[in-house]
């Protein structure tokens, strides 16, 4: 018979948060969320597609207006960003060799 080859599951992924200006439980909700995406998804869009989709439901704008700002995700093993962001809404992390970039940004940052 042939060995199945496994995922790692939740508890042995490495997560660590890097940076961030979030609040303690949306921190823990990042964690959670991870978790459930890289479980379910192995492509990394895929991941940012979850991890941003899950924080815009968990914490919409106040008006449900997009203007009013919504999440951004980035996911990869290596890659540069410069982005104006809300504050109090950013967060740069790692699940094992992965990087992740999640911040909240209004449509134009000139509002």
């Amino acid at each position: 018979m042939a060995e199945e080859v496994k995922k790692p599951e939740e508890s042995t992924r490495k997560i660590e948060i890097l940076k961030s200006d979030m609040n303690e439980e949306m921190i823990a909700e990042i964690i959670k969320i991870t978790a459930a995406a890289f479980k379910k998804h192995t492509l990394h869009k895929d991941v940012a597609t979850h991890v941003k989709q899950s924080f815009d439901a968990k914490y919409p704008p106040a008006d449900n207006k997009a203007t009013s700002g919504v999440y951004h995700c980035i996911v990869g093993s290596d890659f540069a960003v410069s982005a104006t962001h809300e504050t109090h809404f950013s967060c740069f992390w790692r699940c094992d060799n992965v990087k992740l970039l999640l911040y909240k940004s209004k449509d134009s940052p000139f509002d």
